[in-house]
């Protein structure tokens, strides 16, 4: 987790090298930002995956 400049957290997902791949909206508790890292954590096993042309 992160911290903006309003003070508010915010989760950064990053790929196994390193490079940022999704940053999230920010929120006003950690609390909050821990959730939003429960619910991508579940979800993603579930994604479909879809490769670009």
């Amino acid at each position: 987790m992160d911290e903006a400049k309003n003070g508010e957290t915010f989760v950064r997902f990053r790929a196994a090298n390193g490079e940022i791949m999704v940053r999230s909206e920010t929120y006003k508790s950690k609390s909050s930002a821990k959730n939003c890292i429960e619910s991508i954590q579940k979800r993603v096993a579930e994604a479909a995956v879809e490769e670009a042309e």
